[in-house]
């Protein structure tokens, strides 16, 4: 639809994306319409959750906690081996 778009208006996606988009951003921001398929009023977006901890810090805390011999439990092959560790697949 965009590629075809593009061809009729001789405008590039991009500028076709960025326009759609502050179309959207604009209805969103104006009073909450009747939503058309159950009829009830859109529900407002949450706002904004302020930043939690980056991973990596999540991480350094958890495994901060790990007792030495817990640490040395771990396996070895870990990144090489993933999918056995995270799924159960046979390793490779």
């Amino acid at each position: 639809m965009l590629a075809s778009l593009s061809r009729e208006t001789g405008k590039p996606i991009p500028v076709l994306l960025a326009k759609a988009l502050e179309a959207l951003r604009v209805r969103e921001r104006s009073d909450p319409a009747p939503d058309e398929t159950n009829g009830h009023e859109t529900a407002e977006a949450p706002a904004p959750q302020e930043p939690g901890q980056p991973i990596w810090e999540r991480i350094r805390e958890t495994f901060s906690n790990l007792s030495e011999e817990d640490l040395n439990a771990l396996p070895v092959d870990g990144a090489a081996q993933v999918d056995h560790y995270a799924y159960g697949l046979p390793k490779r």
